[in-house]
């Protein structure tokens, strides 16, 4: 069935944190289960999938034997953080700290991200190459708890920031003075464009691969007007 869907999109290819993607449109599942084969050769230009932490040796396992050259992978980090961290590091193009799950950071212990994310940052420089790390917000936060965050983000040396909503996303662009690349959580099509006008460096469509298809082909003849 993955054969009648178009591997490419042209005109579409981004620079985000050294990383080269083909387009800015990414799948995020968390579906237990899911493959990232199920969506290889799709043409979305990364795949975010959170780790199964029960069995998480031979879920790297499938993840290496499914891996298609030219689809970044991202993993989304939400249990046992630092001992996931050391084990994927290897195997992801990216990795994204879920700062928003009660499995990892409980958002009513801001004080607990820098924490973290100094421990993750000092055990990046035992590697010989420093793979992007974003740190994924948590849902509800005040201003001056969004502040505070994303304060310490850029002092510290992450890469990039991912939120869910249109709301949030203006927010962080706004607080960050767009110094920081932002990926959008988006659940239609109609609110990644959104996302993506008002300067998101990349959309995460959590959702089906069908809207985030039409999202990428949208983007297309939206870029082929301005060739």
């Amino acid at each position: 069935m993955f054969g009648l869907f178009k591997h490419r999109f042209k005109g579409l290819e981004k620079e985000v944190s050294s990383l080269s993607l083909h387009n800015p449109v990414g799948l995020s599942s968390h579906t237990e289960g899911f493959r990232y084969r199920q969506v290889n050769g799709m043409g979305f230009g990364f795949v975010t999938l959170t780790p199964d932490n029960r069995n998480l040796l031979e879920w790297i396992q499938r993840l290496a034997a499914d891996r298609e050259e030219g689809t970044l992978f991202a993993v989304n980090l939400n249990q046992d953080i630092e001992r996931s961290f050391s084990l994927v590091y290897d195997f992801a193009d990216f990795i994204i700290i879920d700062t928003d799950s009660n499995n990892g950071i409980d958002s009513s212990d801001l004080a607990d991200i820098p924490i973290l994310i100094d421990e993750l940052l000092n055990l990046r420089l035992c590697y010989e190459y420093l793979t992007p790390i974003f740190v994924r917000l948590p849902a509800v936060l005040t201003d001056e708890e969004m502040q505070s965050v994303l304060s310490y983000c850029q002092l510290s040396g992450i890469n990039g920031i991912v939120c869910s909503g249109l709301s949030t996303v203006k927010k962080v662009l706004d607080l960050t003075l767009r110094r920081m690349p932002v990926i959008g959580t988006a659940t239609s099509i109609e609110e990644a464009a959104a996302m993506l006008q008002e300067g998101a460096s990349l959309i995460e469509m959590d959702t089906r691969p069908q809207a985030a298809l039409k999202l990428l082909k949208t983007l297309e003849k939206e870029a082929k007007k301005h060739d």
